[in-house]
């Protein structure tokens, strides 16, 4: 099967970037860092590079470059803009003055921004910001999809406002208009893609949450199962409306943006990029997200921001890119790491990966350091206050409790002697 994503990404002289390479892996890529590094602004990055009707939403300069590396069906496409493209007249008021091609590299075919379209119509990233509650909305009936032409347009015109919640789609109608159209007999990639959703619902829910579609009534309310309890999509809590929206607006645009035949969500090729895809989720759910997605889309690049220890602790290898905060030149030459972080705890992924310097100052951290202190005193009713302490505020069963004890022991022992 020929393969269709992201390889690279070059910013020069965008929002606080000095300079940024930033290399994918053609599966899940997980971006994370301290606050303020630049997460978000790396997808914000990728979209200017199909389309120059989001750039109000960065701080570009007259010498900014950046284009975005890809393999559309094994051929190798750059598309963005050179040095002297930009007209800045203000912040965030930057427009073309002159589509100045990027830096040539053999073997890859140039794209200008304006030519997203109709040179890589078969590649049209769907972008998903951090806003993904459900409003409720009354549905009428079944409305008129927009054709793939005109939904191309409007996704890539629509990509930079989509990552920062101006544009968000409208998931309860496209849950009514699948309501109508499955039993139909031209419906046939939309019912197959039904099927494989419903049938892999409850995979992206929590453990025994039991998450399932049970109906689409009269009224066009959907309605959906949780922990035994049905609900409508609106009452669903703030995780499962993230992950239901996230899911829906998959399907949506795998339907909407390729022709017919091409259409089936389990064979579908393409980058789906979403900023903090922790949002909202409970830390259990975090555990089990990664491959609940890759499961339903085995053949999607994904390329997420994220906060949360218990996602990278379910990263692969060369999955996870870090980004340490460089406050001097703000220069990153950025790849998956190689390493798998499954065995980290929460606190060694929150110190060395997101940049959490408070760790070190917290209640557990000075209990145990004042417990050796004791120990290296020699002092037993110290000691064994100190471990009193620790008692209060650390998993009983915590390896460090254990050690303590150990060492009280043998100094007991030896004073006895």
């Amino acid at each position: 099967m020929s393969a269709s994503y992201i390889e690279k990404l070059h910013l020069k002289k965008v929002r606080q970037f000095k300079e940024l390479n930033i290399s994918f892996n053609k599966g899940f890529n997980f971006i994370a860092g301290p606050n303020g590094c630049g997460k978000t602004s790396i997808l914000a990055g990728i979209s200017h590079c199909f389309d120059h009707r989001g750039f109000q939403y960065s701080r570009l300069g007259d010498d900014s470059e950046f284009w975005t590396d890809l393999t559309l069906n094994d051929h190798k496409k750059r598309i963005g803009v050179g040095q002297n493209s930009i007209k800045n007249d203000g912040y965030r008021k930057s427009t073309i003055k002159a589509w100045t091609p990027p830096t040539q590299e053999e073997n890859r075919e140039n794209i200008l921004i304006h030519e997203s379209k109709s040179k890589l119509r078969e590649f049209c990233p769907l972008f998903i910001g951090a806003h993904r509650n459900i409003k409720y909305i009354q549905i009428s009936g079944m409305q008129r999809e927009q054709p793939i032409e005109e939904q191309l347009t409007n996704r890539l015109a629509t990509s930079s406002h989509s990552l920062y919640g101006d544009k968000q789609t409208n998931i309860k109608q496209w849950f009514v208009n699948r309501y109508f159209m499955i039993d139909k007999e031209w419906a046939k990639e939309e019912r197959e893609n039904w099927d494989h959703m419903i049938n892999n619902l409850q995979t992206l829910g929590p453990f025994h949450s039991n998450f399932s579609y049970v109906k689409t009534g009269k009224d066009l309310e959907p309605i959906f199962s949780i922990y035994g309890n049905e609900c409508y999509l609106e009452e669903l809590s703030a995780g499962f409306q993230a992950v239901l929206s996230i899911l829906a607006e998959i399907f949506e645009w795998i339907e909407g943006t390729r022709d017919e035949g091409d259409r089936i969500a389990s064979e579908a090729q393409g980058t789906v990029l979403i900023d903090e895809l922790d949002l909202h989720l409970h830390p259990e759910w975090q555990f089990t997200l990664r491959d609940g997605l890759t499961n339903i889309f085995p053949n999607l690049q994904f390329i997420v921001t994220t906060h949360s220890p218990h996602l990278l602790a379910s990263a692969r290898e060369n999955e996870v890119i870090v980004m340490a905060k460089n406050e001097y030149e703000n220069e990153y030459n950025l790849e998956p790491s190689k390493f798998r972080f499954s065995g980290w705890s929460t606190d060694q992924i929150l110190s060395e990966i997101m940049g959490v310097k408070s760790l070190e100052n917290k209640d557990y951290e000075k209990l145990i350091n004042e417990a050796f202190v004791q120990v290296e005193k020699k002092s037993i009713d110290g000691l064994n206050q100190a471990i009193e302490k620790l008692k209060m505020v650390c998993h009983p069963n915590d390896t460090i409790l254990t050690v303590l004890n150990t060492r009280m022991a043998s100094m007991v022992a030896i004073s006895n002697d």
